[in-house]
């Protein structure tokens, strides 16, 4: 390139250039049968000019410019007018900018060199708008209302739904209602601390489908103060077939089989007692014992839990059927973990691993610490997140054709069930079984990424489908486009803009049972939890800081016109000059 130029789509200079590259030679070898002809060498020379100006536009050149010193303010919503006038009183040449996220100030933003930003912040769809700039976060006080919320938007038919979050500063003496569909309240708690405090309400829902139920805060005498939507999908459950391999009876398995057992599961449990000889136990299910794992027996079962020793011990014939009814009948597999696990090769684990030497993670909303491997996730592409508890993944799954592994970095999740939360417990193996057991009849699977989707906001999702050729539905029978992840052939994105609220849905293209169902919200629900997240995504986003007499290079466009006038003008000739030889 030459110095001071570049382009737009610099990543892709060699691609672009060796299709240019085979462009030219394709009609260099069509023309060559007329090269004693007067127009060839005049053919060639344009056809060369022609191509270079296609990928020239392509690639959208641009020219550099030198910009040095050149700060800015950006005002966001809730920002301190104090802290505005404090900057400009130091700062006199500061330009003063008003953030908007419907309007672009793109060209402004490019022609400083740090900006200072103030409020609530920017939001994240814009994050990409700064990528190239200078950026101190000065966060807005952290606002009224509730601040913190987590809840399961998916449960079974039987299960409790549980709210548990924080809020700061609501009045002394009032309410905080959980209530159902219909406005009936099924749980409450009472502000004794106005400070920053958690919270937990719990309701049993009576029956499956898509409800909106609500959070609302009233006063001391019931005044209804706010109110904010709780959509929950409530599914019919049904039963699995679960079987337990140990090499020895040990306290995570007897936790774990008491739960499964008592949540209505067909579970087999076998623990070896000496060489050859096992020890069987039976949950909801006849008593047939499993002595071989062969494909008529493991297609039996939903969902395997074996300890890492009892699995990498089987030789390479149990290993090859367990993966063959992974991949082929969708089977999952939960791996126990020991300090084994983490020390194998990820070809043979299935995982990687790198040591962080964090022992012990705190439960989300708990003052409960449990205890952990000094190991995390490292497979950023291929693994996926099941739980993730202070940014650190403790579960997570690989996909393997149809059916998934899994495991977790937790030392002994029935710590849990000893210090009292045997909600928390519940609920999170309840989570693990939702991502690894065998889907029937599921060929494509839905995730929400944007965690609060709201009206006129773009809601990005992703997909994760074996499916070749297929096109993905919004409301209506709109086509919505997709991307395809370059590192993982099966993994999609997309991003749509939903106009209205309520309950919504995405689906494959002549595939009913594909359906995903997400609700979108309107722009005043859940302001206090909606501006927290903001700031806390800002303030991770945003750690540089600003240098006063700072020079920094910036790209400009090059006018296309020049190009797509050599462009059009070689085509014409190209097209013209068959024609002129003809007549001649």
């Amino acid at each position: 390139m030459i110095e001071g130029f570049s382009f737009v789509h610099k990543d892709s200079i060699m691609p672009v250039l060796l299709g240019g590259l085979v462009l030219f030679g394709i009609y260099f070898y069509k023309e060559w049968v007329t090269r004693k002809q007067g127009n060839f060498p005049i053919n060639i020379i344009v056809a060369f000019l022609t191509v270079a100006a296609l990928v020239i536009l392509v690639l959208e050149p641009t020219y550099e410019i030198e910009i040095t010193d050149h700060q800015g303010v950006l005002l966001t919503e809730g920002f301190n007018e104090k802290q505005r006038d404090s900057l400009l009183s130091l700062n006199k040449g500061l330009k003063v900018l008003t953030y908007n996220q419907k309007k672009s100030i793109r060209n402004q933003i490019d022609s400083l060199t740090s900006i200072y930003v103030l409020g609530e912040g920017i939001k994240p769809f814009d994050f990409s708008r700064f990528k190239d700039s200078v950026v101190e976060y000065i966060p807005a006080k952290k606002p009224y209302g509730i601040t913190r919320l987590s809840y399961a938007k998916q449960i079974m038919l039987g299960e409790k739904a549980e709210i548990i979050g924080s809020y700061n500063q609501l009045d002394k003496g009032s309410f905080l209602v959980f209530e159902d569909s219909r406005g009936n309240g099924l749980d409450s708690v009472q502000v004794i601390n106005n400070d920053n405090s958690d919270f937990s309400l719990v309701g049993s829902p009576k029956a499956s489908g898509n409800y909106v139920y609500q959070l609302t805060v009233k006063d001391s005498t019931g005044v209804l103060i706010e109110t904010n939507p709780l959509p929950i999908e409530i599914k019919k459950k049904k039963p699995l077939r679960v079987l337990i391999l140990n090499n020895f009876p040990t306290f995570e398995t007897k936790y774990l089989k008491n739960f499964l057992a008592e949540e209505g599961h067909e579970v087999v449990v076998r623990s070896q007692l000496t060489k050859g000889k096992f020890k069987f136990e039976y949950f909801n299910t006849s008593s047939t014992p499993v002595y071989q794992f062969t494909d008529e027996i493991l297609k039996q079962f939903d969902l395997v839990i074996i300890d890492a020793d009892t699995y990498f011990s089987f030789g390479s014939a149990t290993k090859n059927s367990f993966e063959k009814n992974i991949r082929y009948n969708g089977i999952g597999i939960f791996i126990q973990p020991s300090d084994f696990i983490f020390t194998r090769s990820s070809s043979s684990s299935y995982f990687k691993f790198k040591r962080d030497d964090i022992k012990k993670v705190q439960l989300l909303n708990s003052a409960i610490y449990l205890e952990k491997y000094p190991y995390e996730f490292d497979d950023e592409f291929l693994v996926r997140p099941i739980i993730v508890v202070e940014n650190d993944t403790i579960a997570a799954f690989k996909q393997m054709g149809l059916g998934r592994v899994a495991t977790t970095t937790l030392l002994s999740s029935y710590q849990m069930i000893l210090n009292g939360s045997s909600q928390a417990y519940k609920s999170t193996w309840t989570k693990i079984l939702d991502e690894i057991t065998k889907r029937k009849s599921v060929s494509v699977e839905w995730k929400s990424d944007t965690k609060i989707p709201k009206i006129d906001e773009p809601f990005d999702f992703s997909l994760y489908t074996n499916l070749k050729e297929f096109a993905v539905l919004y409301e209506d029978g709109v086509r919505t486009p997709i991307l395809q992840k370059p590192m993982v052939s099966t993994h999609y994105k997309g991003t749509i803009y939903p106009k209205k609220t309520g309950w919504q849905h995405l689906s494959i293209e002549g595939d009913s049972t594909s359906k995903f169902s997400f609700f979108v919200y309107d722009s005043v629900d859940w302001k206090a939890l909606s501006t927290t997240q903001n700031i806390v995504l800002n303030q991770k986003k945003f750690k540089k800081g600003i240098n006063e007499n700072r020079t920094v290079i910036r790209n400009r466009p090059i006018s296309p016109l020049l190009f797509y006038f050599l462009f059009l003008i070689g085509v014409g000739w190209l097209w013209l000059s068959p024609k002129l030889s003809t007549e001649r």
